[in-house]
């Protein structure tokens, strides 16, 4: 079974330090984050996003099996910060986001969003998007999920650019939440997107 924690370290438990990486292309289920502060709201948009994600992983008990399909584990939550004028931690300006496994295709999308419509009432189902990124040159750290640790974390990274001659291609950062919610998770990894200066 591919367990992302034994075998994608690199990406799910690196360095407490910050450090250069290069994050190929990736899939994911992903849901605005929501325009209102209200924690329920959020909890609903990720366990939207776990349903999916138990779905494609569960998919040949409903009688498909991916071509290539492996057994997983399932991805760990991850957001999308679209502006760092936001507190982190809030409900900002973001996108949820839930990894799949490189073997999905159409057919698994779709299977996946039907038997999730037919078993569960899901509100915010059909704000669920299937996108692909590729966060390529990055630099990333870990910390420790608290909120002055989070903020000391994105000042060490942009520290590091400042003295390593790097840059943000973008003022965008993700955060990947190694536990079971935003809050449950007891460490968080920071990473942003970079290019050198010129």
């Amino acid at each position: 079974m591919h367990d992302w924690k034994k075998d994608e370290q690199k990406l799910y438990v690196p360095p407490v330090s910050p450090h250069v990486i290069h994050v190929p292309k990736q899939l994911y289920f992903v849901i605005d984050g929501g325009a209102t502060q209200e924690p329920n709201d959020v909890t609903e948009r990720i366990h939207t996003l776990i349903a999916l994600s138990d779905a494609v992983k569960h998919m040949p008990d409903s009688g498909y099996s991916p071509p290539g399909f492996t057994d997983y584990t399932i991805y760990p939550l991850e957001r999308l910060i679209h502006s760092d004028a936001e507190a982190p931690g809030s409900a900002c300006n973001c996108s949820l986001m839930i990894r799949q496994p490189d073997f999905i295709d159409n057919e698994t999308i779709d299977r996946a969003f039907t038997l999730v419509h037919r078993e569960q009432n899901l509100p915010h189902l059909p704000e669920v998007a299937f996108e692909e990124f590729e966060d390529a040159l990055s630099v990333q750290m870990r910390m420790q999920n608290e909120r002055t640790e989070r903020q000391a974390g994105l000042e060490a990274i942009d520290r590091f650019l400042l003295e390593n001659d790097w840059k943000r291609r973008t003022g965008v950062h993700r955060e990947i939440y190694c536990g079971s919610s935003l809050q449950a998770s007891d460490e968080i990894i920071y990473r942003v997107f970079v290019e050198e200066v010129q």
